[in-house]
């Protein structure tokens, strides 16, 4: 089984552990308001729900289900909590962003399906043609996020990091719009898919780790480091994806 598959099932878990521990879908990165009914059982559901799919994506005989669990889940929260949020606040780009990052959450789940035993050539060829386009505009959406709160993500960049934090804010905020352009029209898709992986890796060690060690009683930066880690394998499964693609269409 593909490495990528078991980096995204162990974010997954990397996500819903802190879910556990606070009891809480704020530290999962979901906005449940704490007033809903049962919020506490329904934080334990569903982070439980997080860490046993992703240790099942990493076992060969449960990967097909556990990944598709795991790609209903991040689409049920979608259509459930961003989707409401986005049209109810339709002039504030952030619920944009949030519809963006949980979709590419959910589209490393189904794409991670099609990495495991089970679903055949064929059909791994379909899914991976209609999960592209989402993909690729979930990326602009985030690299347009980077210019719409420059000033929040620039606060976010180690201060250490030369020449300016506002300038590492503008490049990665290019860089996923063009791997977005990239993914959407297939010109450097796969290469634009690994460099976005190896962006994300960068974020999470030197920007979401740091920040975790420095308060880990925070439950906010915890879901900031889980979702990234998400991220992170969802496009780890698109690299791996592609590959086989090219390698199909060269045969």
């Amino acid at each position: 089984m593909s490495i990528s598959v078991r980096v995204y099932g162990l974010a997954a878990v990397a996500l819903g552990v802190p879910g556990l521990v606070y009891a809480s879908f704020a530290a999962m990165g979901l906005p449940v308001p704490p007033h809903a009914p049962g919020y506490q059982i329904l934080a334990y559901a569903a982070a439980g729900l997080l860490v046993l799919a992703g240790l099942a994506v990493n076992i060969r005989r449960t990967a097909p289900a556990a990944s598709l669990a795991l790609a209903a889940f991040f689409a049920l929260c979608v259509l459930a909590l961003h989707v409401p949020r986005a049209f109810a606040q339709p002039t504030v780009w952030v619920s944009y962003e949030g519809v963006a990052e949980v979709m590419v959450m959910a589209l490393g789940g189904v794409l991670a399906f099609t990495l495991v035993p089970g679903p055949g050539e064929r059909r791994a060829a379909a899914i991976l043609r209609i999960a592209r386009s989402p993909f690729g505009l979930c990326l602009i959406v985030f690299g347009t996020s980077e210019y719409v709160y420059a000033a929040f993500t620039a606060s976010l960049v180690p201060a250490w990091l030369p020449p300016s934090q506002l300038f590492w804010t503008y490049l990665t905020g290019a860089a996923q719009i063009a791997a977005g352009l990239a993914i959407l029209t297939g010109v450097k898709a796969r290469l634009a898919a690994i460099l976005l992986t190896i962006m994300y890796l960068i974020f999470g060690l030197i920007v979401h780790l740091p920040r975790v060690i420095a308060d880990p009683s925070g439950a906010g930066r915890w879901a900031e480091n889980g979702v990234n880690l998400v991220l992170a394998g969802a496009a780890w499964v698109l690299v791996d994806c592609l590959a086989r693609a090219g390698m199909r269409s060269r045969r």
